[in-house]
C-alpha cells in the first residue's frame, strides 16, 4: 500500500497541536492559576513550577504556529489524495452515463471510434490528446462542432492528469467544471467567475473555498472547462476574459484569442463502416442506405451513435438527415401514450438550466412560469385567486361574529374590503387581470380560502387573549404604542409621524371607557388577517410580475366586473355569524387598528414580510406545473432515462446529450405525437 508521506506529516502536525493544546488547558493553565492565587505547587512539578506561566506561554505560540502552518499549507497536504479520487469518481461517472457509453451498451461494441486532433498550423493529426496538450504549454481550446466529441475528450484528458499527479506529487490537480452553471448562481447578471468556480470546485469535488483559493493561486489545479458554448452571447466576451487565468483546457465550437486552438477532427469513411462491422449483423443493411448526402453529415460521433440506436435491427431502406429527430420519435414511439411525455421533456429542456436539464424538484418560478400557456394562468389569477380571497374574508368575518359580536365582524368586512382596494393599487403588487373559464378552479380556490381564514381567525384569537393576564397599565402603553408602529408603516409619504401619532389616539380616548383587554382581542384579529392578506396580495403581485408581458396583456382584456365586487359580498355574507350579539365597538375598533398592517405586508422590502411572501410565490405557483410535469415525475424521468434521452449524474437528470434538448425545446409535441404514432 502506497503512502502518501504529506497526509502523514500532517497528522503528526495535528498529533502535535491537539497534545498541546490538551496539556496546555487540562494540566499546566490550571496548575500556573492555582499558583498565582495562592495555592501550592503541584508535586510532580517541584522546582519547576516558578516556569508555569512561561510554559504557558510558549505552548500557545506555538500551537498558534502549528494552527497557522495548518490554515496556510495544511489543506494541499490533506486534501489532495481525497480530491484526486473525487475529481476520478465523477469525471467516471460522467462518461459511462454519456450518450457514447450507453450506445456503446445498447449496440454491444467495446469502444467508439478513436477521436484525432489537429493543433492550429500543423499538418498532421494525432490522436494522442496529452501528447499534444504537453507541447502547448498545458493551455490550449478545443474546437469542434456540436457531437463531434469533445467533452469525451476533455473527460478522459482529465483522468489522464489525475493519474500524472497521483504518481507526482507536484503535479496539478485536474477539474472539470460545466460553465452552464455560471448564470444558475445568479438572477440577471452573472457571478463573478472566480467565486462560481470556487463554489464549483466545492459542490461539485468537495475542496473547501479556502483550499480552492490556495491552490489557484499557486497554480495548484488545472481547470477544464466546458460548456463554455452554453453561455448567452451577450455574456461570452465577459466569460471569455474572465477564465482566461485560470483555464487550462476549453471547449468551445469557435476558436478563442489569445489561446491555441485544437481541432476535433471529423470522422472518416472507413471508420464508420469499421463501426458499423462491428456491431454485424444487426446495422448490416445500413451500409447500402447511405447516401452522399448523409454520408457528409455522418462525420461525428454523435451523429453515429443516432443513426446506429435509430436503425439498429431494423431492415433500412432510407435514412434522414434529421438525425436527432428521428432518434427522438425511435425512442419515443414504442411508448403507448407518448403525448405527456413529449410535454414535459419539452418543457424540463425550455429551462433556463442547461446543467440540470431535467430536475426532480422544480427550480424557481422564474425558471419556468414564463414557459407555461396562458390558460392555467388565466385560471390562477382570474378564478381562483378573486376566489381565495373572498373565502378568506368570509371565513375571517364569520369567526370574528361569532366570538366578538357582528359590528367587529362588520367593520373587519368593510376595512379589508377596502384595504383589498388599497393594496392591489400599491406599486408592484398584484392587479387582477381579464376572463376566463374555470368554475371549478374558483370553488377549490374559494375551499382553500376558508379554510386559511379560519386558521388565520384562530390565531388572531389566540394573539388577541395573549394580553389578558397583563396588567391594565401595560396593556394601555401596549395598545397605544402598537398602533403608533402600526399607523407608521400604514400612512404614505415622507412624515408619518404626526398621522401616527393622531391614529393613536383614537385607542388612547376610547379605551378610558372599553378598557385596553377589548381592543387587543379585536387587534389580535386584525393583525393575523392583515399580515395574511397582505403577504398572500405580495405573493401574487411576484407571481404576475414573472408572467410574460403578452400574456398579461392578453389577460387584462375583457376584465369582469365582479372580481373585486365579490370578495365584499362574501365577507358581508361572513357577517352573519355575529347575529345573536352586537359586541363591543372597542373591539371594532381594535380589528380596524390590527388592519392597518396590510399595506406594510404587502412590500416587497419588509423583512420578514418579504422572505414569507417569496415561499408563498412559489407554493402558488407549484400546481400550475401539473399541466407540464404530472405528480408521477420521477416515474417520468426515469422513463426518459430507459430511452436514452436522459442521463442520471450525482443524483441529477441530465439531457443525454445537448442536441437532444435543443431538439425537444423547438419542437411541435403535436406533430412530434403523430410522428411517433407512425
Amino acid at each position: 500500500m502506497k503512502v502518501d508521506p504529506s497526509g502523514v506529516t500532517r497528522a503528526a502536525r495535528l498529533t502535535a497541536l491537539a497534545a498541546l493544546c490538551l496539556v496546555t488547558v487540562v494540566l499546566l493553565l490550571p496548575a500556573a492559576i492555582s499558583v498565582s492565587t495562592g495555592g501550592a505547587v503541584p508535586a510532580f512539578l517541584g522546582e519547576f513550577g516558578r516556569w508555569l506561566w512561561p510554559a504557558v506561554g510558549v505552548m500557545v505560540l506555538v500551537a498558534i504556529g502549528l494552527a497557522v502552518w495548518e490554515r496556510v499549507r495544511g489543506h494541499e497536504t490533506s486534501n489532495r489524495t481525497a480530491a484526486l479520487d473525487r475529481v476520478e469518481a465523477r469525471v467516471k461517472s460522467l462518461l459511462a452515463s454519456s450518450l457514447a457509453a450507453q450506445t456503446q451498451i445498447k449496440l454491444g461494441v467495446l469502444r467508439q471510434p478513436q477521436l484525432s486532433v489537429r493543433a492550429e498550423g500543423e499538418e498532421i493529426s494525432s490522436a494522442d490528446l496529452e501528447a499534444v496538450y504537453d507541447r502547448l504549454g498545458h493551455t490550449m481550446v478545443l474546437v469542434g462542432p456540436v457531437g463531434s466529441g469533445r467533452s469525451t475528450l476533455l473527460r478522459e484528458l482529465c483522468l489522464v492528469l489525475v493519474e500524472r499527479a497521483r504518481n507526482d506529487p507536484d503535479a496539478p490537480i485536474p477539474v472539470v467544471v460545466d460553465l452552464a452553471t455560471w448564470r444558475a448562481y445568479g438572477t440577471r447578471k452573472p457571478t463573478e467567475f472566480t467565486a462560481w468556480l470556487l463554489r464549483e470546485m466545492n459542490r461539485r469535488y468537495g475542496i473547501s473555498r479556502s483550499a480552492g483559493t490556495i491552490w489557484l493561486r499557486r497554480e495548484r489545479v488545472v481547470v477544464l472547462i466546458d460548456g463554455l458554448d452554453e453561455v448567452p452571447r451577450v455574456d461570452r466576451a465577459l466569460c471569455e476574459a474572465e477564465l482566461a487565468p485560470f483555464a487550462s483546457v476549453v471547449c468551445s465550437t469557435e476558436p478563442i484569442e489569445n489561446l491555441p486552438s485544437v481541432y476535433v477532427e471529423p470522422l472518416s469513411r472507413g471508420q464508420v463502416l469499421e463501426y458499423i462491422a462491428s456491431v454485424s449483423p444487426r446495422l448490416d443493411s445500413l451500409e447500402s442506405a447511405l447516401t452522399p448526402a448523409i454520408w457528409e453529415r455522418l462525420d461525428s460521433p454523435l451523429a453515429l451513435n443516432l443513426v446506429a440506436l435509430t436503425h439498429l435491427d431494423r431492415q433500412v431502406d432510407t435514412i434522414g438527415t434529421d438525425f436527432v429527430g428521428s432518434f427522438v420519435v425511435e425512442r419515443l414511439s414504442a411508448q403507448r401514450a407518448a403525448g405527456p411525455t413529449i410535454r414535459a421533456l419539452k418543457f424540463l429542456a425550455r429551462l433556463d438550466r442547461p446543467d440540470l436539464g431535467a430536475p426532480v424538484h422544480m427550480p424557481h418560478r422564474r425558471a419556468w412560469l414564463p414557459l407555461l400557456p396562458t390558460r392555467p394562468l388565466w385560471l390562477l389569477f382570474v378564478r381562483a385567486v378573486p376566489a381565495a380571497y373572498a373565502g378568506g374574508v368570509c371565513a375571517v368575518a364569520f369567526i370574528t361574529g361569532l366570538q366578538l359580536g357582528m359590528w367587529p365582524a362588520l367593520v373587519f368586512a368593510v376595512s379589508a374590503s377596502l384595504l383589498l382596494i388599497l393594496v392591489n393599487k400599491l406599486p408592484r403588487v398584484f392587479h387582477p387581470p381579464g376572463r376566463a373559464h374555470g368554475i371549478i378552479t374558483a370553488a377549490l380556490g374559494f375551499v382553500a380560502g376558508v379554510f386559511a381564514g379560519f386558521l388565520v381567525a384562530l390565531a388572531g384569537l389566540w394573539l388577541g387573549g395573549i394580553g389578558t393576564p397583563w396588567p391594565y397599565a401595560v396593556a394601555y402603553v401596549f395598545v397605544v404604542v402598537a398602533t403608533i408602529f402600526l399607523a407608521l408603516g400604514f400612512v404614505p409619504g415622507d412624515a408619518p409621524v404626526p398621522w401616527a401619532v393622531l391614529i393613536a389616539a383614537a385607542p388612547g380616548v376610547s379605551m378610558i371607557w372599553t378598557g385596553p383587554y377589548a381592543v387587543l382581542a379585536g387587534m389580535g384579529i386584525g393583525f393575523s388577517a392583515g399580515v395574511a392578506g397582505g403577504v398572500f396580495a405580495a405573493a401574487v403581485g411576484r407571481v404576475w410580475r414573472t408572467v410574460r408581458p403578452g400574456q398579461q396583456q392578453r389577460m387584462r382584456l375583457g376584465r369582469p366586473w365582479w372580481i373585486q365586487p365579490v370578495v365584499p359580498v362574501l365577507g358581508l355574507a361572513g357577517v352573519l355569524g355575529g347575529l345573536g350579539g352586537f359586541g363591543s365597538w372597542g373591539t371594532a375598533l381594535g380589528v380596524a387598528l390590527g388592519l392597518l398592517v396590510t399595506p406594510t405586508a404587502a412590500r416587497d422590502y419588509v423583512w420578514p414580510f418579504d422572505a414569507l411572501a417569496e415561499v408563498a410565490a412559489e407554493g402558488l405557483t407549484r400546481p400550475l406545473s401539473l399541466g407540464e410535469l404530472s405528480f408521477r415525475r420521477k416515474a417520468l424521468l426515469h422513463l426518459a432515462q430507459d430511452r436514452l434521452l436522459l442521463t442520471r449524474v450525482d443524483g441529477e437528470y441530465r439531457f443525454a446529450h445537448v442536441a437532444l434538448r435543443d431538439h425537444l425545446a423547438k419542437c411541435d409535441p403535436t406533430a412530434l405525437v403523430r410522428a411517433t404514432r407512425r
